[in-house]
């Protein structure tokens, strides 16, 4: 008995369909990458957030793996500096403060009003190294 092509797509279609289940189940039950950075969201953060975002920040930086290349990962940042340091920083921007060389020389965000360079910070600040990574 030969099959027509039809129902060799039906056979063929069905068993793409149980491999890829197969694959899909093994995915899940496999332990994920441990968690490296966490952010400690607050009503505060949330607003920090939504100026990194209005600002264009994203456009240069990436954190979490959203955004760009051009300048450094943000993540982790919080624990890496003080709130302080990071308020003088987007006040006025030096080269070298990154282990690698970025071509692009980040704009100072002296315009912004200390209330919401105070925001950006505290934003800034929630991205942390994981306190319990793994």
């Amino acid at each position: 008995m030969r099959l027509s092509a039809g129902e060799w797509i039906v056979i063929v279609g069905s068993a793409l369909i149980v491999l890829f289940a197969g694959v899909v189940g093994t995915l899940i039950f496999l332990k994920p990458p441990p968690i490296q950075f966490e952010y400690i969201e607050t009503a505060v953060t949330r607003q920090g957030e939504a100026l990194y975002r209005r600002e264009g920040c994203l456009s240069c930086h990436e954190i979490f793996g959203n955004g760009a290349s051009y300048g450094p990962s943000l993540d982790g940042v919080g624990s890496k500096r003080d709130k302080q340091w990071l308020i003088n920083y987007l006040k006025s921007p030096r080269q070298g403060v990154s282990p690698k060389p970025y071509r692009l020389k980040m704009p100072p965000y002296n315009h912004l009003p200390e209330n919401e360079l105070d925001l950006l910070a505290e934003y800034l600040m929630a991205l942390r190294v994981a306190s319990n990574p793994g």
